[in-house]
């Protein structure tokens, strides 16, 4: 019984040291903020604006990116599907150096019933599941050294699609750890649906 319990205690234990070291992503960009904040803007304007989603899998759903910005220091997007935002990152852009670089932070914030949704049928379904710090990890960390980089060498910037095996292969070996745990945590939870729960109890009254 005790080995029956540490195995997942300590599985729960990664997934929480996730949610702390995972919060955000960063990327230090050897560029100024205007000229790190100006590729970031660009390339999220090459980005078509609205469209219909086509996932392999899934059911054809209108999308819209929004942007809010504040030159220099700030990019907000909003992701909405079917007009409901499925999900929010925050772009900061900070000063290092002496101006010289940018630290370049990224938050996520994701409506987890909005995503699955959007992703049901698809072989990204579990995403919508996730917390929104293995999204930091698993999606905003690759998609900021790509960019990074891009800006250095003086490339337009563009975000390229990536697969999820693609985008875990770029992460560090802890952070790859920290992904693996909460794949093992989540497997090993109550599967709980707190939409549908909702819904019976409001059924109920």
């Amino acid at each position: 019984m005790r080995k029956l319990l540490i195995g997942p205690a300590l599985t729960a234990a990664g997934w929480l040291a996730g949610s702390y070291y995972g919060a955000h992503a960063q990327q230090l960009v050897h560029k100024s903020p205007s000229a790190t904040y100006d590729g970031v803007s660009r390339a999220i304007d090459n980005m078509r604006s609205s469209g219909t989603t086509h996932f392999e899998g899934g059911t054809p759903m209108p999308y819209e990116i929004r942007v809010e910005r504040t030159a220099d220091r700030q990019l907000l997007v909003h992701l909405l599907f079917n007009g409901r935002e499925g999900a929010t990152t925050e772009l900061l852009f900070a000063p290092q150096d002496d101006g010289k670089d940018t630290l370049v932070s990224g938050t996520v914030h994701a409506d987890r019933s909005v995503l699955r949704e959007a992703l049901a049928g698809t072989s990204s379904a579990r995403l919508a599941y996730a917390p929104d710090w293995m999204l930091n990890l698993l999606m905003v960390r690759p998609l900021l050294q790509q960019v990074a980089q891009q800006i250095e060498q003086g490339q337009e910037v563009q975000v390229a699609g990536m697969s999820e095996a693609q985008w875990e292969s770029n992460l560090s070996p802890d952070q790859q750890r920290q992904v693996q745990e909460w794949r093992q945590y989540d497997a090993a939870r109550p599967s709980v649906d707190p939409d549908a729960d909702a819904e019976r109890a409001m059924n109920r009254q």
